[in-house]
């Protein structure tokens, strides 16, 4: 059994770091994108989140940052299953989700909930599950 992940974006970064922390709540692996440059490094380094309650102290800071929790299962059928509309071409969804980066596959997870809260509170129709992966409505 692992403990959790987290990703780290920001617009100063190009690309994500990623934190994995143990079940205890300790650092044990940091992935920094390939491109990084060395005040960044210097910035990570002095800030560097080497326990979990800081990590979460840092989630709720007004930052130039966001971090956001890695979902553990991160496969298609979690998608399929979360997003609830089984209605369309699920290979071609199927398709398009393991074309998709790490980073997009969590944010088109992460975004299903306030997605479907829209739908529900403006009565639209929710769109396909290939819609929603190739129009990137979890861009918004």
């Amino acid at each position: 059994m692992k403990g959790k992940e987290y990703i780290f974006r920001s617009r100063l970064v190009s690309g994500e770091i990623i934190f994995k922390y143990d079940l205890n709540g300790f650092l044990r692996e940091v992935i920094f994108p390939e491109k990084l440059s060395l005040s960044h490094y210097i910035w990570i380094g002095k800030y560097i989140p080497y326990n979990e309650s800081i990590i979460n102290k840092m989630k709720k800071t007004k930052a130039d940052f966001s971090i956001e929790e890695i979902p553990s299962d991160l496969s298609f059928n979690r998608f399929w299953i979360d997003y609830r509309y089984k209605v369309g071409k699920k290979r071609m969804a199927e398709n398009l989700w393991n074309r998709m980066s790490l980073s997009d596959r969590i944010k088109a997870l992460s975004y299903i909930p306030q997605y479907l809260d829209h739908v529900r509170r403006t009565g639209h129709d929710q769109a396909y599950p290939t819609t929603y992966l190739n129009q990137r409505y979890f861009d918004s």
